[in-house]
């Protein structure tokens, strides 16, 4: 049916009130069409719905993309990271060899984790550090806090390439071995690299942080 249209007639309440007031009580008509929405209000009910479904599109397809993605590190490619909360520390530096990607979109600039083959490799920074030891023992606590996983062997550790000295110690787990390295610049900024890889042997060359610090530009503090 074409051009269907309901009249509803709405009478107000307290007629008797009202007329001895000396008013009179109209009748009010609301014109509905086919969908039950009160004609020449359609636009208004599909810019509602637009407003309601365009958040809901966005934020499932930025979802999807966070989950999905996968960034390719070039060989040689500089790489940054920035203190957070506090902007008080940078790192400049870069990842040995070919063949790294980075899993996912990072929406912080603080921590990037990185793949290559079974090596997985995890880059921070952080800023007004009073203790690099302490600083160590709070950062691989995620790591041993994984049923079998355990930290040990805590020693002075220095780069002479990067100019930064400060603690590593090395990472036990069910078939998985690696290393934790915190360094300082003497000012409260530290940088920080854990790196895992399957094995039971955490001097394993393929573990030794040397030539991922060699890169390191730290800056801050």
């Amino acid at each position: 049916m074409r051009g269907v249209l309901a009249a509803l007639r709405v009478s107000r309440a307290g007629a008797s009130s009202a007329a001895d007031r000396g008013g009179t009580l109209g009748e009010v008509t609301i014109r509905l069409n086919r969908l039950g929405l009160e004609q020449g209000r359609m636009w208004q009910a599909v810019v509602a719905a637009v407003a309601i479904a365009l958040p809901m599109a966005v934020w499932l397809g930025l979802e999807r993309s966070l989950g999905d993605s996968t960034q390719s590190i070039g060989d040689g490619e500089t790489l940054y990271l920035q203190s957070y909360p506090v902007a008080g520390a940078s790192l400049e530096y870069e990842l040995p060899g070919k063949g790294w990607t980075s899993p996912g979109v990072h929406l912080a600039d603080q921590r990037q984790n990185f793949d290559r083959d079974q090596l997985s490799a995890s880059v921070e920074v952080d800023s007004g550090v009073d203790s690099l030891e302490a600083l160590l023992e709070r950062r691989v606590g995620p790591v041993v806090a994984e049923p079998g996983y355990t930290y040990t062997n805590v020693r002075a550790y220095t780069s002479d390439a990067a100019g930064l000295s400060g603690f590593r110690a090395d990472i036990i787990g069910i078939d998985t071995a690696g290393s934790i390295t915190v360094l300082g610049n003497d000012k409260g900024a530290a940088a920080i690299l854990v790196l895992l890889a399957p094995g039971s042997d955490p001097e394993s060359s393929e573990l030794d942080p040397a030539p991922f610090l060699a890169a390191f530009r730290l800056e801050g503090e």
